[in-house]
């Protein structure tokens, strides 16, 4: 399954839509962190799970054991604070969230995305 630059790059916070159900309670939305210009193709066998407004393949699950996630739920505050103060021009150039590393620290990360990504993760060991 190919990876190829996306039409959109996302750098910092957007709203991610889960797009079918499993198993599991997620919320229909949810914002999360993006730092990626690259999308993959969702493999044949498996099912889109979320979206962003841009980007429509930003997650899948094949299966019952195997989640492919484009967007960041492992990032803590001090994760988000690091990539954007090392690497802040990143998010400068032609970012169509049109966020500066400043906005993108200063949004904080949800505390919902850790009880999410747990989920998921017990989902998996299921």
């Amino acid at each position: 399954y190919k990876v190829t630059k996306s039409p959109y790059k996302e750098v910092g916070w957007a709203k991610i839509y889960r797009q079918c159900d499993i198993k599991l309670e997620l919320p229909d939305s949810f914002t999360a962190f993006h730092w990626h210009e690259e999308m993959f193709e969702v493999p044949q066998e498996a099912k889109l799970l979320f979206s962003s407004d841009l980007v429509k393949n930003q997650g899948f699950i094949l299966g019952d054991n195997v989640v492919g996630l484009q967007f960041h739920f492992e990032q803590d505050e001090d994760s988000v604070r690091e990539v954007a103060l090392n690497d802040g021009n990143y998010a400068l150039q032609n970012n169509a969230l049109h966020q500066t590393p400043e906005d993108i620290i200063k949004h904080g990360v949800p505390k919902e995305n850790k009880e999410i990504l747990f989920k998921l993760l017990d989902y998996l060991l299921v």
